[in-house]
């Protein structure tokens, strides 16, 4: 009679495989079904793209953003939908001007570009010769695809130990719980296993100084590639966890077996990967373009890069003091030890990977290592003739690990509406005209809370109606982070309206400092006013 256990299940013979125990089913996939009910389920998703995901960090506090990119909803067409339609973005003539500087570029495989790299290195170092800059086919199906055979070009060009050079590779970083795939113009192989970021861009750099706005916008968009090859060189060489394919590392897998891996990177993870955070005072040289001489102009990556990106819901929600800008000094030359930073020194699982038995049975693989300066390629002075420099991105990179760190996780938000709750606008065939009620799209909208502030109107293609709204409801947000900051527990315009025109008959101070403040700052317009009776009083 076969033996049985407590709860009366056959017990297997001596010898036989026990049965594995069913996995219970993953969280993501109840998370993208959810998400694909919010933008409609014939909705094709709209990918998060570097530039947004630079927005999304510098206003962690807003979970309408959030909820909207992680489902990946068309912000423009919503706002068209609901009136209120955005009115920025990169003009047709730009965008071709920018793929054809583009093309110029690589159009020799690279080879130009990785010697203006090592010219702007100035690291002593032979240049690279004819045909030594590999150029890795990338091609693979999806992005989860594409992500996968970007990790393993990059493995094996790091084991190569030569100069490589990846057009257009994909990455991927997880934001508020849900992957976003990336896509830098280039990312180049040192033959010391290092990685640089390759940013190219159309607006001019004359006598190697360019618009300081659009140097640190670009840095901030390069430190968000940055940070997702941190997390792909930190999976590098680590051996797969026991009995989990879908944690399987480029080094021990296929294409196949690496999509997993190179899309399930979290921002945790990619602080950890990542390095220590660098202080406040070593990062002020964060976004100060190299000057390719000794003499010349620095130019200064925007010195506001990322500042004052706190959450805008209170005086608790202040700007973290490590995302006030610092004095804007040169950035330190990018031979110096110091400008690259193995990752395998900041990550004790992958240091402790290769101990005990198995580290004797052969050589160990290859880490990766990302260089905390990027290339910033632009047109020469007014031509159409490439020039680079090399700009520092130590502080944005750690402004936006932090800020996506403190985003609210989309699983959260998403629990927290009202039951058939979505955005989907209801395309008509010819899928350009909506057809969802305007009052039903409203009323969804308004159920995401927002944070709005005067700077996401050149971010986002929603700030017009979160504008209108805003002002509607008279919240002191529309006046801006700092007014809003100063104000305190005040939150609306009549709240404070009300704070300064009373006045106690004992004039005592009633401890809130903001509220003293607006009725001193009162007292003053109405002695103003008084000395002078022809003019005007606000209304």
């Amino acid at each position: 009679m076969p033996r049985t256990t407590a709860a009366g299940e056959p017990v297997p013979a001596a010898g036989a495989p026990r049965p594995r125990a069913a996995r219970p089913p993953r969280q993501a996939t109840g998370l993208r079904q959810r998400l694909a009910e919010l933008r409609g389920p014939a909705t094709t998703p709209r990918p998060l793209d570097a530039r947004a995901l630079a927005a999304l960090a510098a206003n962690p506090g807003c979970r309408r953003r959030a909820l909207l990119d992680g489902a990946g909803v068309d912000k423009g067409a919503l706002a068209q939908a609901l009136g209120a339609p955005a009115n920025f973005g990169q003009s047709q003539f730009a965008h071709q001007r920018g793929n054809s500087f583009e093309a110029r570029v690589k159009a020799d495989g690279g080879a130009d570009l990785v010697r203006l790299l090592h010219e702007r290195l100035r690291d002593g170092t032979e240049p690279p010769g004819p045909g030594a800059v590999a150029t890795p086919d990338l091609t693979a199906p999806g992005p989860q695809g594409r992500t996968a055979r970007t990790a393993l070009a990059l493995r094996e060009a790091t084991e190569a130990g030569r100069w490589a050079l990846l057009d257009h590779p994909m990455v991927s970083l997880d934001v508020a719980g849900s992957p976003a795939f990336l896509e830098p113009d280039a990312v180049v192989v040192h033959p010391d296993g290092s990685w640089t970021v390759v940013e190219i861009k159309s607006f001019p750099m004359v006598d190697g100084s360019a618009d300081p706005a659009k140097v640190g916008a670009a840095a901030r968009q390069s430190a968000v590639y940055a940070l997702a090859l941190e997390r792909v060189a930190s999976m590098i060489g680590e051996p797969p966890e026991d009995g989990d394919d879908a944690a399987m590392t480029p080094s021990a897998a296929g294409p196949a077996n690496t999509a997993g891996a190179a899309g399930a990177a979290s921002p945790a993870g990619a602080a950890e990967a990542a390095g220590p955070v660098v202080p406040a005072d070593a990062a002020g040289a964060a976004g100060a373009v190299v000057p390719a001489g000794a003499a010349g102009a620095v130019v200064p990556a925007e010195a506001t890069a990322l500042a004052g990106t706190a959450k805008a819901a209170g005086p608790a929600d202040a700007a973290d003091p490590a995302d006030a800008a610092g004095p804007v000094v040169p950035a330190p030359p990018a031979d110096a030890a110091e400008a690259v930073t193995p990752v395998e020194a900041a990550d004790p699982a992958g240091a402790t990977a290769l101990e005990g038995p198995a580290a004797s049975a052969g050589p160990a693989p290859a880490r990766g290592r990302v260089r905390h300066q990027v290339l910033l390629v632009c047109p020469k002075d007014f031509s159409n003739l490439p020039t680079a420099e090399m700009v520092d991105v130590r502080k944005q990179l750690a402004v936006t690990r932090r800020q996506l760190d403190r985003l609210t996780r989309i699983e959260e938000i998403a629990a927290a509406l009202p039951e058939g709750t979505t955005f989907d606008l209801r395309l008509t065939d010819d899928g350009r005209t909506p057809t969802r009620p305007l009052e039903e799209l409203t009323a969804a909208v308004d159920a995401v809370d927002a944070a709005y502030a005067p700077e996401c109107l050149s971010a986002c293609e929603l700030a017009a109606h979160c504008r209108t709204r805003s002002r509607g409801a008279g919240l002191v947000e529309a006046l801006g982070r700092g007014v809003r900051g100063e104000l305190g527990g005040l939150t609306t315009v009549d709240a404070v309206l009300t704070a300064a025109m009373e006045r106690p008959a004992d004039d005592a101070p009633t401890g809130d400092p903001a509220v003293d403040a607006l009725r001193r700052a009162a007292a003053l317009r109405a002695e103003a006013l008084a000395s002078r009776p022809e003019a005007v009083p606000c209304r």
